[in-house]
């Protein structure tokens, strides 16, 4: 009986008007009483606030209004009239502040989708009527509606968001991270985690967040169980078509995975180098597609009892903001049981710390190598350009802080993880003079009895 009308709201059957306003009185009270700046009434109809303004509104202090405005006036910006300071200032701002209008959405989708309000057309659900109203794929409604359900979960963060200090992307993370079983710790932490994801890229806070949900289900008897239970999620399809090609689809564990993309990748690049010498051009996932059939090829050729590469797994001992990392090269990070299955077949090294920095003699080389660099790729663990650069270290430079024709020393004390883009590129390389991290000091026969001790 209900007709949705082409200028928004609710409209009234005609025919049955006089039955419908014995039915609609009670629903009338219960719209002004849930969304009285939202809604109004206007005789038989139900208007949403675009039409009608509520009353203590008006064009001059209504929200949507002056955000319609707002958008206009961007609307009307020719990007190509302004300079590139202009232009990046813009940009970026108008990227915070629609980082701020999806965090007051949420809160506003969620009162909407608690409320039932949605339903009042007949809608079969929330996604359902959004979807309509805004022109959407169901797809990013339902996301929409969930990230309104974070956000009342997660005030803390919301908060955050509203005021700018991290973006909606994060709560979209901490929602999944705030599970039913953590949620308790999650009310206790939340305002120390909101208060360490502001210093850090998303990235670093996605590892802070992780680490913290491996923390709490570690003193969770039935999540160490799940845990220990969980079946290994490697799984490999290979599918041949009508045509002749065949269709891959793989899922790997965090190590394994690791090991087959780190491999690829020194392939692809030894390909790539082959292509720039031939001419010949090919996609990076061309070149990937070839660098899998050369590692099948090898492992064909490979002699029989010939002897396979091991992983290597770094111990971290000796300094405590080190004493629960446990992650791969890439920054994945991994609970202590993923590493069980490898241990038979790998190498294990150890690198005490005293404090934040390994201790390692000084060395007059002119190149970085040996257990000087694995000390400065253990401490900087990715790029440390200041644009914030996360590249892993097994694909980083170390280079020298002070430069070594100003002779600058060749010791973990001087040196630094950078890409080879910030490396290698002048434009680019962060020309930094700085003095070294910290005064060096020398390594003594103790230090070693002290690293074998920790070591067993």
């Amino acid at each position: 009986m209900f007709e949705v009308g082409g200028g928004g709201g609710l409209q009234l059957d005609e025919l049955g008007g006089q039955i419908q306003r014995q039915i609609f009185s009670p629903l009338r009270l219960q719209i002004e009483h849930t969304f009285p700046s939202m809604w109004c009434m206007e005789g038989d109809s139900v208007t949403s606030s675009h039409q009608c303004v509520p009353a203590g509104f008006t064009d001059a202090n209504d929200p949507a209004v002056l955000l319609r405005a707002a958008v206009d006036a961007l609307a009307e910006v020719d990007p190509s009239s302004l300079n590139t300071s202009e232009l990046a200032d813009l940009s970026l701002s108008v990227q915070r502040q629609m980082h701020r209008l999806a965090g007051v959405s949420a809160q506003l989708l969620e009162q909407w989708q608690s409320s039932g309000v949605w339903a009042f057309d007949g809608s079969r659900s929330a996604a359902g009527r959004l979807a309509r109203e805004t022109r959407s794929s169901l797809r990013s409604c339902k996301a929409a509606l969930r990230r309104a359900s974070n956000s009342a979960a997660l005030p803390a963060v919301t908060c955050a968001v509203v005021n700018g200090e991290l973006s909606v992307d994060h709560l979209d993370l901490f929602g999944v991270y705030a599970t039913s079983q953590r949620s308790v710790a999650m009310d206790r932490d939340q305002a120390f985690l909101v208060d360490q994801c502001r210093n850090v890229n998303f990235k670093k806070a996605n590892q802070l967040l992780t680490y913290w949900a491996h923390a709490v289900d570690a003193t969770d008897a039935s999540a160490s169980d799940r845990n220990e239970n969980a079946e290994d999620p490697s799984s490999v399809y290979l599918s041949e078509t009508f045509e002749g090609t065949w269709v891959m689809n793989a899922t790997l564990s965090p190590v394994t995975g690791s090991i087959i993309a780190n491999e690829l990748s020194q392939l692809e690049k030894l390909i790539a180098e082959s292509d720039r010498e031939s001419g010949r051009s090919r996609t990076p996932a061309q070149r990937r597609a070839a660098a899998l059939v050369e590692m099948a090829t090898r492992s064909a050729a490979m002699p029989a009892g010939s002897k396979q590469p091991r992983p290597l797994f770094t111990v971290l001992v000796g300094e405590q903001s080190f004493s629960h990392l446990c992650e791969l090269a890439n920054g994945t990070v991994l609970s202590p049981t993923d590493l069980l299955p490898m241990l038979t077949a790998a190498d294990l090294e150890t690198v005490l710390f005293d404090g934040p920095h390994t201790v390692i003699s000084v060395s007059r080389a002119r190149r970085f190598t040996g257990a000087i660099r694995k000390a400065i790729e253990t401490r900087d663990r990715h790029c440390t350009h200041p644009s914030d650069c996360d590249v892993p270290a097994d694909r980083c430079d170390v280079d020298h802080i002070i430069p070594y024709s100003q002779h600058g020393p060749t010791s973990q004390f001087n040196g630094r993880l950078q890409c080879a883009t910030h490396n290698r590129n002048a434009s680019r390389h962060a020309h930094s003079t700085t003095q070294p991290i910290t005064p060096p000091r020398p390594i003594t026969e103790l230090d070693h009895i002290r690293c074998r001790l920790r070591h067993n």
